[in-house]
């Protein structure tokens, strides 16, 4: 072997022991794995996975519920007052949900027949009213008359939920509180504004 060859083998040498030492003695350059119990679940990630691009955040199902009501005509629909919150332009934000509170597989249901609840209602009975100064709000349109919200008609399965929202013209500055009225809901009175 030349001088040169035998010099790169000591150096393979001294990096194959400082790697083995490193190994045996625990010190890895990878992340250490963290051990679980059957009795701990593994921990969860802190934050949520964000979003894709171009699709719709949804309501998580810990957000924060500034009121419930049921459902007209029958009591396993609830919905779930989320926002209502001024924003730019002068406009007011509402968003809600509706869920379908029913179990899996109601009385007389089997569990391939779970309970589905058809939730209808009319644009006209959207609104909130201002009490300050007894004006009721209907939900803004746009210049061709498109309706500037997304709500939620149709058929829930047993289990699931739908987020709605609408945008309204703001109350005066001075009106810190509203009747919000969701179709088929009892009205959510005395519900804060926020900024």
């Amino acid at each position: 072997m030349n001088r040169l060859g035998a010099c790169w083998a000591s150096v393979l040498i001294v990096v194959c022991a400082a790697c083995a030492t490193s190994c045996s003695s625990g010190t890895s350059s990878q992340p250490a794995q963290q051990a679980t119990s059957p009795s701990q679940p593994p921990a969860q990630p802190a934050t949520q996975p964000a979003a894709a691009a171009g699709q719709p955040a949804q309501p998580a199902a810990t957000a924060s519920v500034i009121a419930t009501g049921q459902y007209s005509v029958d009591s396993d629909l609830r919905c779930d007052l989320l926002e209502v919150k001024r924003v730019s332009g002068g406009g007011l934000l509402v968003k809600w949900r509706i869920v379908n509170t029913a179990a899996a597989a109601g009385p007389g249901l089997t569990a391939s027949q779970p309970k589905t609840i058809n939730y209808d209602g009319h644009w006209i009975d959207l609104y909130f009213i201002d009490p300050a100064e007894n004006k009721r709000y209907a939900f803004l349109t746009d210049a061709g008359g498109n309706n500037i919200a997304e709500v939620f008609w149709g058929n829930l399965p047993a289990g699931e939920q739908r987020a709605s929202w609408a945008k309204f013209p703001a109350p005066p500055g001075t009106s810190s509180k509203i009747a919000v009225h969701i179709p088929s809901f009892p009205p959510f009175e005395d519900v804060p504004v926020s900024q």
